[in-house]
């Protein structure tokens, strides 16, 4: 099975200075601290560990914002 893929969208998020959450709810530390600010001057998450990922949704469900997408791998279809 492959990885899932974390999408943060920058520019929606509120920054971990003001919120956090999805770095809180995250039981595998996939979302670090990212080195820039998005263009309302905060400072979002960053995807640092995504192959620890366990599709768990929980930093998707809980953020404020919904600035965070899981996006799960596709389930390759079988022929008959």
């Amino acid at each position: 099975m492959k990885t899932p893929r974390v999408y943060i969208l920058k520019e929606a998020c509120k920054g971990i200075d003001d919120c956090d959450i999805c770095r809180f709810v995250c039981p595998k530390e996939v979302l670090g601290v990212s080195d820039s600010f998005n263009s309302k001057g905060f400072v979002p998450p960053e995807v640092v560990a995504e192959d620890s990922c366990t599709q768990c949704e929980n930093c998707m469900i809980f953020c404020p914002d919904m600035a965070i997408i899981v996006e799960k791998p596709r389930k390759k279809k079988t022929s008959r």
